[in-house]
C-alpha cells in the first residue's frame, strides 16, 4: 500500500503525496480547491448561494456541490456531524470548489479547533451576545497575531504546505472566515460592539431564538422581531460588517428535496 507522506515539500513549486507516484499537483491548483468562497464574496460585494445540511448525506452534499454551489453548510449545533462525518463533507465540498462553512455548537477553543482541522474554513458561532465573546471566537479562528489558534496535524495542512510554515500560517488567515449569530435580546444591544471586532466577517441572526427571547416565541415575522432586526442589522452595517442575507442565498437541502419530490409527483 502507498504510504501517505507530508515531508515531501520539493522546492515549493510541486508536491508529491504519494510515494513512487508520478502524478504532480501545483501548489497553486491545491489552493484553488480551498478558496473561501464567503470571504471572497465579501470583498467584491457579490451574491453567493450554499445549502444547508442538518446531516451527512455525502450522496446528496456531491450533487449539490457538483451543481457549482458556492458553499455547503453544516450545521454542527442542531444537526448530527461526527467529527468522520465533518471531514468527509469537506472533502465532497472542496472536491467541486465549494467552500465548507460549519455553524459550530458553541464558541469554545476545543469546538472550533476540532471543525478546522476537519477542514472546515467558514466558522459560524451561535448564540454571541457579548463583545467579548466575539474576540474569544476571533482568538480561537485566526493564527497570530489575529488570534491564537492552535496549530495540529488535521488535513487542513497536509495539503498546502510548501515548506514555508509562516506563508502557511498567513494563508490560513485569509482563507478562513468567521460569522456571529445573534440569538437574543442582549445580543441585539451589543450589536455595535460585536459588530466592530477585527476578524468578524459579517453576522446573522438565529431567527427562532430571537424571537423567544423577545417575547414571541414561535413567532419571527412579529413585527416587533422584525423592527428590531432591521436597526441590529443597520447597526452592524454602519460598523462596516454585512449581514448575512446582504449576501448569501441560502437553501435547505430538506426543502431542496421535498420541493424536487412534490414537482416528480405531481407530474
Amino acid at each position: 500500500m502507498k504510504r501517505i507522506i507530508g515531508d515531501s515539500y520539493n522546492d515549493g513549486r510541486n508536491i508529491q503525496f504519494l510515494a513512487g507516484s508520478k502524478t504532480r499537483h501545483t501548489v497553486g491548483q491545491l489552493r484553488e480547491a480551498v478558496l473561501n468562497k464567503v470571504k471572497r464574496a465579501i470583498a467584491e460585494k457579490r451574491r453567493i448561494r450554499g445549502v444547508h445540511f442538518t446531516y451527512p448525506a455525502l450522496p446528496a452534499m456531491e450533487i449539490v456541490a457538483a451543481t457549482g454551489i458556492d458553499y455547503i453548510y453544516i450545521d454542527g449545533e442542531h444537526g448530527v456531524f461526527s467529527g468522520a462525518d465533518i471531514e468527509a463533507a469537506c472533502i465532497v465540498a472542496e472536491r467541486y470548489g465549494a467552500t465548507p462553512v460549519a455553524r459550530v455548537p458553541d464558541g469554545l477553543v476545543p469546538t472550533i479547533t476540532h471543525f478546522l482541522d476537519r477542514g472546515v474554513r467558514g466558522i459560524v458561532v451561535p448564540h454571541v451576545e457579548t463583545e467579548e465573546q466575539a474576540r474569544a471566537a476571533v482568538a480561537a479562528t485566526y493564527f497570530a497575531p489575529l488570534g491564537r489558534r492552535s496549530f495540529g496535524g488535521g488535513r487542513p495542512y497536509a495539503h498546502l504546505r510548501t515548506g514555508d510554515l509562516t506563508a502557511l500560517l498567513a494563508e490560513a488567515n485569509e482563507e478562513v472566515s468567521l460569522s456571529v449569530m445573534i440569538e437574543s435580546e442582549e445580543g441585539l444591544r451589543n450589536i455595535s460592539a460585536i459588530a466592530s471586532v477585527p476578524g468578524v466577517d459579517y453576522l446573522s441572526f438565529g431567527m427562532m431564538d430571537l424571537c423567544q427571547s423577545l417575547g414571541h416565541p414561535g413567532n419571527p415575522k412579529h413585527p416587533d422581531v422584525v423592527k428590531a432586526v432591521q436597526v441590529a442589522s443597520d447597526q452592524a452595517r454602519a460598523k462596516g460588517k454585512p449581514i448575512r442575507e446582504d449576501f448569501i442565498s441560502v437553501a435547505w437541502i430538506n426543502d431542496i428535496v421535498l420541493a424536487g419530490l412534490k414537482k416528480i409527483l405531481d407530474a
